[in-house]
């Protein structure tokens, strides 16, 4: 099971090894099962393979934590691996642990359910799963309670981990508690994760795998056609899962095979996206099936960009931000188009298009921000630290110690329903391709936006009613300092009223609340056309008192509902301005509320794969949420053509947002290029 072996996927391009382990050491402790075929697979990988066997477990740890000083000593930037020497796997199930870039001390992991045969071969483990850190490692004497995951016997450890390895090591060799006839692969973790290293957990992949009698469950064909697999995301949606991946992964095969690269691919997805808005624009029913078509088939393009990147392990935080903002575009144009089309036909829906609009980037907003609270509120969880004395880790008491059973076809049907309820991306995609075939417009939009308005309710009213039961596990970051922004505070978009307003007088967060109430009501008076003056002061008053409520850093149980529920704030004050307008004039609304989406999505996106926000000049410019509701309140008040304000701000908005993005994203590049270089001369090396 080399690299070498057929049938295989894709050119030799993106089969090859990157050599970001190359030169290293890979300790093989234990006892071989069968000879030197994993030396021959490691070495395959560019690493230097060396046998630690013979002699008590304590024997082989202090000749791993020989090797491992002397590596900290050597100076040499590389990792240290360490594998079971009873390990059977390929070469290839193992590039995703030793030839990716940026790796972390990191062991490699497979589910309870993809054992055939004696999990007890492998080693028990609990990996807390928004971490993904290994949190408890059981061995022959120590138990792991709550077991979520296996160690099939594969570990790197990080540079910058190494010198703490041997120290670990050392004494875990001369402890008394140690058992001589502990499997010594299974030691060496324990005392790593006792010992306080941060280890992550990498998913191995559906490979065949053997560790002494242990057998995982592999997918069909050769490791090369098993990782094709494994290319494809493992948490999609019910859609996406059973009808386009399979798709896609025959196209990924093509793709690897002609050397496609994923950016070009997400411009192609994106470009076919385009294309059915244009022919939706058209009104003819047979352009009409045509997008449908088109759209679906930009749904299965847009999976392989991901796919060939994982397949390759050629990552990218712009091609990832490129993947996500061509989705919302595609999304959002085809959305336009229908709109375009039933104004024509004298059916104005620009004003049920915006909402749809609104509506599925409140429900991405929430869902970034929910996530980040997640990995926020959970990061106080530290792996158990104690020395290997005591066999039981740091879990409850009454904690089960044994894996999970299997999954009932009642728990999977339910689950796969949650998934549908959340409406994800394909799932929205079939409902407007369906919409299309019907020839309606009024059926697409009104599809498209009770789906989503209840996949909103699902998803958004089910964590609030956790998060104020105090049932959601939620705890405040203690590392968190007062006034130090987090993503939260940058992804809220207020501008420097609000801030202002948040420095002088402070309030409580449930003020904000508040605030959010007055826009609402604000748009109510500009959408009747009542009490326009006082309508610019609740606009101003809102402001005022969310700033107050919202100023960094947002911690409170639903602090993660401000970015959702400010940009709904201003959707609504936009809907009722449009609301006012003709309806052949209402796309103008459209127009001003997609440019500020834009934004949102590249705040988001960019904080999630650079760690970067926008420029803080940005929201000075363009005034920050807060600015604009007093702004459209004042235009509104003083009588000024509403359908040429949006249209001008949506343009400058455009331009200031796309601007800004687009500097960053070019300084970004040149920082990229010298990675790439990198890369270019390890691969050489190998």
């Amino acid at each position: 099971m080399s690299l070498a072996e057929a049938p295989f996927v894709g050119n030799a391009s993106a089969r090859r090894v990157h050599g970001f382990a190359a030169g290293s050491t890979a300790l093989l402790v234990g006892d071989p099962a069968d000879g030197s075929h994993l030396a021959e697979a490691v070495a395959e990988l560019g690493l230097v393979p060396q046998s630690v066997s013979g002699g008590s477990a304590g024997d082989v740890l202090a000749r791993l934590a020989r090797e491992a000083a002397a590596l900290a000593t050597s100076g040499a930037a590389v990792p240290l691996t360490v594998f079971a020497a009873d390990l059977r796997v390929s070469a290839v199930a193992l590039l995703d642990l030793v030839d990716r870039p940026s790796a972390r001390t990191s062991v490699a992991i497979a589910g309870p359910h993809e054992i055939a045969k004696d999990p007890s071969a492998f080693t028990l483990i609990r990996v807390e799963r928004t971490q993904r850190l290994v949190h408890s490692v059981g061995s022959a004497r120590h138990v792991v309670s709550a077991p979520n995951a296996l160690a099939v016997g594969a570990l790197l450890v990080a540079p910058e981990d190494v010198p703490a390895a041997a120290q670990l090591w050392a004494a875990a060799a001369d402890d008394p508690w140690v058992d001589p006839a502990l499997d010594p692969f299974d030691l060496a973790l324990v005392a790593l994760v006792r010992g306080g290293v941060s280890v992550s957990s990498v998913p191995l992949g559906p490979y065949d795998v053997r560790r002494g009698a242990g057998v995982t469950v592999g997918a069909a064909g050769s490791p090369w056609q098993q990782r094709l697999y494994g290319a494809s995301r493992g948490d999609d949606g019910f859609f996406s899962t059973f009808a386009v991946r399979p798709l896609s992964r025959r196209l990924t095969a093509f793709g690897l095979a002609h050397g496609w690269s994923p950016n070009v691919v997400t411009v192609t997805s994106l470009g076919l996206g385009v294309l059915a808005a244009l022919l939706t624009a058209t009104e003819s029913r047979a352009a009409w099936v045509a997008a449908a078509v088109l759209l679906l088939s930009a749904l299965v393009v847009d999976c392989v960009d991901g796919e060939i990147a994982r397949f390759s392990r050629r990552f990218s935080a712009l091609g990832a931000w490129l993947d996500a903002v061509g989705d919302r575009v595609k999304e959002y144009a085809l959305l336009a188009a229908v709109a375009w089309v039933s104004v024509r036909r004298g059916e104005p829906a620009w004003l049920l298009a915006t909402t749809a609009m609104a509506l599925t980037t409140m429900r991405h907003l929430e869902d970034g921000a929910y996530m980040d609270r997640t990995a926020t509120s959970r990061s106080h969880l530290v792996p158990d630290r104690l020395d290997l004395g005591p066999a039981r880790d740091l879990g409850p008491a009454d904690a089960p110690t044994s894996l999970p059973g299997a999954v009932s076809r009642r728990a999977s049907a339910v689950s796969w329903a949650k998934r549908v309820a959340h409406m994800p991306i394909a799932e929205r995609y079939l409902v407007l391709a369906l919409g299309l075939l019907t020839g309606s417009t009024q059926v697409v939009l009104w599809a498209i936006t009770l789906t989503v308005a209840g996949a909103l309710v699902w998803s958004q009213g089910g964590r609030t009613v956790k998060a104020l039961l105090g049932s959601d596990g939620y705890e405040r970051d203690a590392r968190r300092v007062d006034g130090r922004w987090s993503d939260l505070d940058h992804e809220t978009d207020l501008g420097p009223l609000a801030r202002g307003a948040g420095r002088i007088a402070p309030l409580p967060f449930t003020a904000s609340v508040v605030g959010v109430g007055m826009v609402a009501v604000c748009a109510w008076f500009i959408d009747t056309g009542r009490l326009p003056r006082v309508a610019v002061v609740l606009a101003v008053l809102a402001a005022l008192v969310v700033g107050a409520g919202c100023r960094p850093s947002i911690e409170h149980r639903l602090g993660w509902q401000v970015p959702a529920a400010l940009w709904g704030a201003e959707s609504l004050l936009v809907l009722g301005v449009a609301a006012t307008l003709p309806g052949g004039g209402q796309w103008c609304a459209y127009a001003y509320l997609a440019a500020v989406a834009w934004h949102r999505y590249d705040v988001l996106y960019r904080l999630r794969d650079t760690g970067s926000p926008s420029a803080s000049w940005v929201t000075a410019v363009t005034l920050g949420v807060d600015g604009r509701w007093v702004l459209l309140a004042f235009l509104v008040a003083t009588g000024a053509s509403m359908q040429s304000a949006l249209a001008w701000a949506a343009v400058l908005l455009t331009l200031v947002y796309g601007a800004e993005s687009a500097a960053h994203w070019r300084a970004w590049l040149g920082r990229e290029g010298a990675l790439r270089s990198e890369v270019a001369r390890r691969e050489a090396e190998v």
